[in-house]
């Protein structure tokens, strides 16, 4: 196959949420391997996932253009949050608990922090789901390349429809509560950072990549140059 063949092919490959959620669960957590009895995060893999989930539908439900508009996007969250009985009461009921510190009515005053957290989320994962469709139309490099979101998602470059494979880092979950529609972007190969770049624009990791690929292909060029000497 040549390659404005594979090209055409890479194009028609849509990655989506339900594939980025298939992902995540394939590779429950990175510490799988040790004794149940020691491990942590396969105690808090289920809860850890329902709040993934949920974020994810979120991020899906408001992809609409319609969503673009800070102040309608707002206003959705809003109603959503407002809406949820089920919140409301797990909010007075843990309020209640004499072993928390914080009333009713702190409560209902984080409603705002939590309303800002999930529309930051939305941002997030949308744009991140931008991101990783243009890796998918992006050459295949030689060697294996990860390309990592937020320190929270971690994408390998492959040779195999859909192209990509993203897993979620477990022990970084905690930065999920941090998520902005900017964020850093990174690209290793194993433990070594070959580049890095802070993503405000579609365009900063269409950059990102064009530059590493220009690396990869100047690199080879001298590893073959000196193979011929």
């Amino acid at each position: 196959m040549d390659e404005n063949n594979k090209k055409t092919d890479l194009e028609k490959v849509n990655y989506s949420f339900d594939m980025l959620l298939n992902d995540i669960v394939a590779v429950p957590t990175e510490d799988k391997g040790k004794p149940e009895s020691d491990d942590k995060n396969l105690r808090e893999y289920q809860p850890k996932l329902i709040v993934v989930q949920m974020l994810l539908d979120l991020a899906k439900s408001c992809k609409t253009e319609n969503y673009k508009d800070n102040v309608k996007l707002r206003n959705a969250i809003k109603v959503k949050v407002d809406g949820d009985e089920q919140l409301s009461g797990y909010m007075f009921f843990v309020s209640q608990n004499p072993q928390f510190d914080y009333s009713w009515n702190y409560m209902r005053k984080c409603k705002t922090n939590y309303m800002e957290f999930l529309i930051n989320s939305i941002r997030f994962f949308n744009n991140v789901l931008v991101d990783i469709n243009m890796l998918i139309e992006k050459p295949r490099p030689e060697r294996n390349i990860h390309v990592v979101f937020h320190d929270i998602l971690e994408v390998e470059l492959t040779n195999k429809e859909p192209f990509v494979k993203t897993r979620l880092l477990w022990d970084n979950f905690y930065r999920l509560a941090t998520v902005k529609s900017d964020y850093n972007i990174i690209v290793k190969a194993k433990d070594t950072l070959l580049k890095a770049t802070s993503r405000k624009e579609p365009s900063d990791i269409e950059n990102l990549m064009d530059s590493f690929f220009e690396m990869e292909t100047t690199n080879q060029r001298k590893i073959q140059k000196n193979e011929t000497v």
